[in-house]
C-alpha cells in the first residue's frame, strides 16, 4: 500500500457553493434594500451600480431583472429603476386581508373535513409535509400559509391569494431578514396544525391570528427602521 495515498473514507465533506457573479451582485443588492441601505424610492442606476462593483453591467442588468421580478425594484419605461415603495398603511392593508383570506380558508377546510371526515389525515399530511419543506425564500408561491390555502380547495380563494402574495412578497422578505423568524414561524405553524389535527378549528383560527399579529408587528418595526433611520 502507498503510505503517501490519502484515503477520504469516512470523512465527511461539505458542499461547497459556488455562486455565479450575478448571484453575488443580487445577494448584495437585495441585502442593501432590505436593510435599507437603500431606500424606498431611489433610483438604481445600472452604470454606477458596475462602476463600483468594478464589473461589466451585464451581471447588474440580470440582477435587476431578479429584482424586479420579486417587488423589490419597479422599472419605468424612459425613467429608470426605482426601490419600490412601502409603507405603514400598504402593510397594515394587505395584512387585514390576508387575515380574512386565511381565516375563510379554515372555515373551507372545516367544512371539507366535516362532509369528507375520511380526508383528514391526508390533509394533516399535507401540512406537516409543507412544515418540512425547504422552500425557496423568493418564491411568490411558496410556505406553510399557501397550503393552508390549498388545502381549503376553493379554487377562487386560491387565486385571490397567489395575487395578494405577490404584494406581500416585499414585507415576507423584510420579515425573514431579522434572525430567528424562521424557527418562530416554524413554532407558531406547528401549534396551527396541531389544532387543526384536533379539529380544533376555533383555536386554529386565534393561533393565525396571532401569528399574522406577530409578523406584522415585526415587519412594521423594520419597515419603520428603512423609512426613517
Amino acid at each position: 500500500m502507498n503510505k503517501n495515498a490519502t484515503s477520504h473514507e469516512g470523512s465527511e465533506w461539505n458542499k461547497i457553493e459556488v455562486k455565479s457573479l450575478m448571484d453575488v451582485v443580487l445577494d448584495d443588492l437585495r441585502r442593501r434594500i432590505l436593510t435599507g441601505d437603500f431606500k424606498p424610492g431611489q433610483k438604481m442606476n445600472e452604470s454606477e451600480i458596475a462602476a463600483r462593483l468594478g464589473i461589466s453591467r451585464s451581471p447588474v442588468r440580470e440582477a435587476f431583472r431578479v429584482l424586479e421580478r420579486d417587488g423589490l425594484i419597479t422599472t419605468l419605461p424612459r425613467k429608470g429603476s426605482y426601490i419600490t415603495d412601502i409603507s405603514i398603511e400598504d402593510l397594515k392593508e394587505l395584512f387585514e386581508i390576508r387575515r380574512i383570506l386565511e381565516l375563510y380558508a379554515i372555515e373551507c377546510i372545516k367544512k371539507r373535513a366535516k362532509n369528507s371526515p375520511d380526508e383528514i389525515p391526508s390533509m394533516i399530511k399535507e401540512l406537516d409535509r409543507s412544515l418540512l419543506k425547504k422552500h425557496d425564500p423568493y418564491s411568490v408561491i411558496s410556505g406553510f400559509h399557501y397550503s393552508l390555502v390549498e388545502l381549503s380547495r376553493n379554487s377562487r380563494l386560491i387565486e385571490l391569494y397567489k395575487i395578494l402574495a405577490v404584494s406581500l412578497r416585499r414585507y415576507w422578505l423584510i420579515y425573514h431578514s431579522k434572525k430567528g423568524q424562521k424557527d418562530i414561524s416554524l413554532e407558531h405553524h406547528q401549534g396551527i396544525v396541531n389544532s387543526l389535527r384536533k379539529e380544533d378549528y376555533s383555536d386554529a383560527k386565534k393561533l393565525i391570528k396571532s401569528h399574522l399579529r406577530y409578523v406584522e408587528g415585526v415587519v412594521r418595526s423594520q419597515v419603520k427602521k428603512i423609512l426613517y433611520t
